[in-house]
């Protein structure tokens, strides 16, 4: 379908066609507003079929009516000039459609025409283009055009305005630039001709024309797009393209929104008055139009006041109400429902219609108001509501920045809009802060007076943002303030708030309330860093806050900056505003500006050091670097108002600061309280002290704090400035101060004497010594002892000074001391003095011996104080200790320090025991030099254990065990062990013993070891363990006897080991017992036993059982000798030698026939006598317990001193059976019932308690009949038989616990138990029973 110009036809909206950036070609500059572009192809529309006519026109002038049909003016004029003819013919044709041609004219014109009538389908106008353009074929709606625009250079101006010029310029013109105003015109081409025509005629060169300069033709090629759009589109683009006149023709043809025109050129236009007249008002949007009145900040005052008023009066009650009646349509609707589109914008503004007047007005708003349900509202009215809140808030804060620029003269012209954007919307408390931080005074103050109700409370906390740098004085004015109020008590003076306008129907509560809106902007940031401040945040604080905030924002200031002039104007401003509380902060102030102003003595101070420090130490930093020359210009300037300050806070402070000030200098130094003294004596008129009392209590006070000893002569200045006794006021105190002053002349006599000496002293020391009588004897002992060690040595004359000085100082100063102890101290250092002349001098001056008679003292030493002698205790006394010092600084025998020792012990001829100790000592130094034995005498006298200094001598000498009697007299001298000369004597032969042993002299050991047994010594226990025990020693007996008293004196813990030890050592004794009992030969094979070689026993001979036996006894002892000689085994290899059972076997069958030999001695006869055992056989101990007892007497050691029987065979073979049993744990038993049975056959004549042992310890019941078997029948016999089967049958039928106490052990019980069980079963029942049992 062919594009329409109206557009009726088409059921869509009619398409038209632009350009492709939508300007018309009468506007169009060179090169712009169009789009350049290929084409896509000659296939974009059908063309008709060629070569065929398919419909002719009628006349061409006629169909088109004129070439010029909606040219524009100027051209249409050029047109009418120019000829007709050129402009008509057509320069290209193309398709748009089967119906549609798109016409191109010489003349630039281009039309898309219908194909029936060639009515340009474009509209009243045609497009033009640059003349003779070229078309393509329509493609996708649109098709292109290629113009050729052709401009010359530009000519160069001409200065000359003469008549010539311009005839040249006319010339010029007539050479065809039809571009300029001259060549167009007629008049000009006309005079040309002539002038042109005359030249031809008179060949004038005043007619001549000019010659043309060359001309630069510059030509433009263009591809221009034609497309077809909706008016909608083409409405935006004439909108894009700024053509708002033909954008409003196009809303108005097309019915679209003409808002949108007016929004463009509002937002394209600054804000004005006239902006808002001419385009905001226009605009019938609601929501876009306060938007914009609330987003959009103008560049200028009047014009964002205006903008906000214009916005205020779109939101008031009439609009709330439509919109609430849903009559609004969403236009922005102006009080009184009046209608922009009807009535002018001028009308609006009129004085008129704003000053109406007051009453009226407030009936009106209460009519309209009682209109509105805020309970109901809708969401646009909510909207709308705060749109209102916004716009009223953005109007306060216009206004608060005008006053701030200084009012509306100054806000025109120092108005910024990007500050005011971010100022009307920003947080009100983050303003003040930030004006705060910026020094902004006047700012803060009017934020503070129309913005009160929000920053009141938090008015403490933003004056602590302003810099601590800043003087208060500049924000002064913002300090709080109290005063007095009718009852006299200090409150807050309130702040003088105002307001911009009347409050506003939507800022009631009741609207707040539905909108939710928060009335107050978030504060929190504002203590976030200073969590601290939220103690400030109130509007109306208490009297102790505001102290609290003053001292608080002090401390502030001077911690952040130490501008301490800064604090101190704050802490002022706050006293003249009635803050009470502030006066110690003051004071503290002022002393922090004296110290770094003035003193510049500590320039890092700060308030808080300050007031940790007493008022002695800022007393102190006052006057830290204050010189002599200016001291008392400083402590007039510096110290004396300070001084009156403590005084105004504690009464009786001053007096108490310049005490403590003056002795604390005192202790260091007595220059600057002298000067102090000095100008304050009585016969000064500016004095520093002014009371008499107070300078002498001073003055004592700080001779006696002096820790110096170099300024005796600066206390006699300071006592010159003290009043004489009478002059002047008395008081209560003052004879007391005189009497404390006469006292210190004593004191400094004394010091006198000390420096005089050479030993200086300060005043205190003897003050505080005079009553000690401790210290006061260490100050004479030192001043002798300092005279003693002058050089070079002084004579006896200044002895005889010294002695006079100690008696004047013990009769002024010291009385705690004796006269007595003065002399003692004096003696004892002449003792001390190092020279032998001063010890002999002293041996004068005091008692040698306790029945000596005086010796006649020196002429030079006859007088006062040289009448008497040191006592004898005394003399004893200080003789040792100086023999001990010259001793103890000995560093050898042979120092001459040891010399002086000797002699001062050697005074005391009676030599008692204390002075014999210090001489052995110094004899025993000698003895250990012997042994090459290097120590100090100190190190002698020091060693606690004088043990270890024998054990060095032994350590140094291999041989020292060989000269017992010289290490014991050395232990003598050191007095080793103290006085107990057992336990001296033992420990030393113990170290003896344990050396030989060492060194391998068995015999030199065992003869220490004899005297430490015989000495009872039981720590040498352990030497005679070791020596008991060891392998080498060959003296069996010896060794038993060692290993006897070990057992006998060791520990516990050491008992199980001593005990094996000592039954290895007792199996070698039985072993050896054996083989004297076998035959003689045993004891020669002992005696051999040393040689190298194996022993060799040849065999006895005969069959007979000793015989046998014999050569049994043979093998195992001549085993054990060999076995014993050999050093490489122990002795637990001899048991494992005899431990094979079958020898144990062997020698049973041998023992009876051994034993049954007789050797005819007493003792067999005698227990023949008792063969029949019609008598008890006992012990010799027990005998008294029985009636008719036999004892043997050859057990009878108790009667007589003789030796104890030697043990038989089966004792000795039963021991060594039992030790080897032992040896092996257990392993190897012993079959003891043989040895057992013969041993009790043979105990039966002489004890048959002991042979009722033998048989209760048999591995089997039954084996002692064979015994008593053997046995005759005798009652005796018979009873103990029984006596035995009743033991063994009560045993295993009434087992014995472990708990319990047996039974068996009551004889009466046991025997009757036995009886019965005898009685009732026959015997053989009771042996079955028994085996049994087993």
């Amino acid at each position: 379908m062919a594009p329409s110009a109206a557009g009726a036809q088409l059921q869509r909206v009619p398409r038209l066609f632009l350009f492709g950036v939508g300007s018309t070609p009468r506007r169009r500059g060179p090169g712009a507003e169009t789009r350049r572009g290929r084409p896509r192809g000659p296939a974009a529309g059908r063309c008709g079929p060629p070569g065929k006519r398919r419909r002719p026109w009628p006349e061409w002038e006629e169909v088109l009516g004129y070439l010029g049909v909606g040219v524009d003016e100027e051209r249409e004029e050029a047109f009418r000039e120019a000829d007709k003819e050129q402009y008509q013919p057509l320069v290209d044709v193309n398709w748009w459609s089967e119906n549609v041609l798109i016409l191109a004219r010489c003349s630039g014109s281009v039309t898309v025409s219908s194909v029936r009538t060639l009515r340009n389908l474009l509209g009243k106008s045609c497009e033009w283009f640059e003349p003779s353009p070229r078309v393509t074929a329509a493609y996708d709606g649109g098709f292109l055009s290629l113009e050729c625009e052709v401009k010359l250079a530009q000519k160069r101006g001409r200065l000359e305005s003469n008549l010539s010029g311009e005839d040249e310029d006319v010339g010029e013109d007539a050479g065809g630039d039809y571009d300029s105003d001259d060549e167009s015109s007629a008049k000009a081409r006309y005079f040309g001709y002539i002038k042109q025509g005359l030249y031809y005629v008179t060949e004038m060169e005043r007619f001549a024309p000019p010659r043309k300069r060359p001309r630069t033709v510059v030509k433009n090629y263009r591809l221009v797009s034609l497309r077809s759009t909706t008016p909608e589109e083409l409405y935006q683009r004439k909108i894009d393209n700024e053509e708002y006149g033909e954008a409003l023709s196009l809303a108005q043809a097309y019915n679209l929104d003409s808002d949108l025109v007016y929004q463009r050129q509002w937002r394209k236009s600054t804000v004005s008055i006239a902006s808002i007249q001419d385009y905001l008002s226009k605009i019938r949007k609601r929501s876009w139009v306060l938007h914009e009145c609330v987003e959009r900040v103008p560049e200028n005052v009047d014009a964002a006041k205006e903008l906000l008023q214009y916005g205020l009066k779109g939101t008031d009650l009439e609009a709330l109400i439509a919109i609430g009646n849903r009559e609004d349509g969403g236009r922005f609707i102006m009080p009184g429902d009046v209608d922009l589109d009807d009535l002018p914008y001028e009308d609006l503004s009129d004085e008129d219609e704003v000053d109406m007047k007051k009453e009226k007005e407030n009936k009106r708003r209460r009519e309209l108001l009682a209109k509105v349900d805020f309970g109901r509202l809708t969401l646009e009215q909510k909207e709308l509501c705060r749109s209102r809140l916004k716009l009223l808030s953005y109007l306060d804060r216009l206004a608060t920045y005008e006053e701030i620029l200084g009012g509306p003269h100054a806000a025109e012209q120092k108005y910024d809009a990007e500050f005011f954007k971010k100022f009307r919307s920003q947080n009100i408390v983050l303003s003040a802060r930030n004006y705060a931080r910026e020094s902004n005074m006047q700012a803060l103050d009017i934020l503070f007076t129309y913005h009160g109700a929000e920053l009141l409370q938090h008015r403490l906390a933003i004056l602590y943002n302003f810099p601590e740098t800043t003087s208060p004085h500049e924000y002064m004015v913002l300090l709080p303030e109290a005063c007095l109020n009718e009852r006299d008590d200090l409150f807050l003076i309130p702040w003088d708030e105002q307001r911009h306008r009347e409050m506003d129907w939507c800022e009631a509560e009741e609207c707040r309330a539905v909108l939710d809106q928060n009335l107050f902007d978030d504060d929190t940031f504002l203590y976030e860093d200073s969590p601290d401040l939220l103690r400030f945040r109130t509007a109306s604080p208490s009297i102790h806050l505001l102290t609290d905030w003053y001292c608080s924002r002090v401390q502030d200031i001077d911690s952040c900056s130490r501008q301490v002039d800064c604090a101190l104007s704050l802490v002022r401003l706050g006293k003249e505003r009635a803050i009470p509380g502030l006066e110690l902060l003051c004071d503290d102030l002022i002393t922090l500006e004296t110290v770094i102003y003035e003193t510049l003595c500590e320039l890092n101070l700060t308030l808080f050091d300050l007031q940790q420090l007493g008022n002695i130490d800022k007393l102190r930093l006052l006057m830290k670097n204050s010189s002599r020359e200016r001291y008392v210009k400083d402590a007039f300037q510096w110290m004396v108002p300070f001084l009156h300050r403590c005084e105004r806070q504690e009464a009786g402070a001053a007096k108490r600061l310049l005490r403590d000030y003056l002795v604390g200098l005192a202790q260091h130094d007595l220059s600057f309280p002298l000067i102090i003294f000095q100008h304050s004596k009585p016969d000064c008129l500016q004095k520093l002290i002014g009371d008499p009392d107070q300078l002498m209590a001073l003055s004592l006070e700080s001779i006696y704090s002096s820790e110096r000893d170099d300024q005796l002569s600066l206390c006699y200045d300071i006592l010159e400035c003290l009043p004489q006794r009478g002059f002047g006021p008395e008081t209560d105190v003052t004879a007391s101060l005189h009497d404390q002053v006469d006292k210190l002349e004593k004191h400094l006599s004394v010091a006198e004497v000390l420096e005089k000496h050479g030993l200086q002293k300060p005043i205190s020391y003897v003050r505080n010594s005079q009553n000690s009588e401790e210290e006061a004897h260490e100050l004479m002992v030192k001043l002798c002892r300092h005279t003693g060690r002058k050089n070079p040595p002084v004579g006896e004359t200044v002895w005889r000074g010294l002695l006079q000085d100690l008696l004047d100082m013990q009769q002024n100063v010291y009385v705690c001391l004796k006269a007595e102890t003065c002399h003692q101290i004096f003696v004892q250092s002449l003792l001390c003095s190092s020279r032998l002349e001063n010890v002999r001098l002293a041996g004068q001056l005091m008692h040698c011996s306790k029945v000596s008679q005086d010796v006649p003292i020196s002429l030079s030493f006859r007088g006062k104080g040289f009448a008497m002698k040191v006592a004898y205790d005394s003399s004893v006394e200080l003789v040792l200790a100086a023999a001990r010092e010259y001793f103890n600084s000995s560093t050898t025998l042979t120092d001459s320090c040891m010399g002086l020792a000797r002699a001062c012990l050697q005074l005391i001829t009676d030599c008692p025991p204390a002075v014999q100790d210090e001489l052995d000592l110094i004899s025993a130094i000698s003895k250990l030099e012997d042994f090459s034995v290097n120590v100090l005498p100190l190190q002698v006298r020091l060693r606690s254990d004088r043990l270890s200094l024998i054990e060095e001598c032994i350590a140094h000498c291999s041989t020292a065990y060989k000269q017992s009697n010289t290490l014991l007299s050395l232990a003598s001298l050191l007095r080793v062990a103290g006085d107990d000369e057992a336990a001296r004597k033992g420990q030393v032969l113990t170290l003896l013993a344990e050396q030989a042993l060492q060194y391998l002299d068995f015999k030199a050991a065992y003869i220490h070891c004899q005297d430490l047994m015989a000495a009872d010594y039981s720590p040498a226990w352990d030497v005679c363990s070791l020596l008991g025990q060891c392998e080498g020693f060959t003296g069996l007996e010896a060794r038993q006897q060692l290993m006897a008293y070990s057992l006998t004196h060791c520990p516990p813990d050491n008992i199980p080991a001593l005990l094996a030890a000592s039954s290895d050592l007792q199996t070698q004794v039985l072993y050896q017992a054996v083989n004297y009992q076998m035959e003689p030969d045993v004891s020669q094979c002992e005696n051999e036993a040393d040689d190298t070689e194996p022993l060799k026993v040849p065999p006895p001979s005969g069959d007979t059982p000793v015989a046998a036996a014999g050569a049994l006894l043979h093998r195992t002892t001549a085993k054990t000798m060999e076995v014993l000689t050999t050093t490489g085994l122990t002795t637990k290899a001899v048991l494992t030698a005899v431990g094979d059972h079958r020898w144990w076997k062997q020698s049973l069958t041998y023992l009876c026939p051994l034993q049954g030999t007789s050797d005819g001695t007493a003792g067999e006869e005698c227990i023949r006598e008792n063969a029949n055992l019609e008598r008890q056989g006992c012990c010799a101990f027990y005998k008294e317990l029985f009636e008719r007892p036999f004892v043997d007497p050859s057990q009878d050691v108790y009667s007589s001193y003789e030796d104890v029987p030697p043990e038989n065979f089966a004792e000795v073979l039963l021991r060594t059976g039992k030790l080897a049993e032992a040896k092996t744990e257990g392993r190897t038993l012993f079959p003891a019932t043989e040895v057992l049975l013969q041993l009790a056959n043979d105990a039966f004549p002489r004890d048959m308690t002991l042979a009722l042992s033998y048989l209760l310890a048999l591995p089997q019941v039954l084996d002692a009949n064979m015994c008593f078997d053997k046995q005759c029948h005798s009652a005796l016999s018979l009873q103990l038989a029984a006596y035995y089967y009743s033991l063994q049958i009560y045993s295993r039928l009434m087992p014995c616990l472990k708990d319990k106490h047996h039974s068996l052990y009551q004889v009466s019980e046991c025997i009757t138990f036995s009886s019965h069980v005898v009685c009732v079963w026959a015997v053989d029942d009771v042996r079955q029973r028994v085996s049994l049992r087993e």
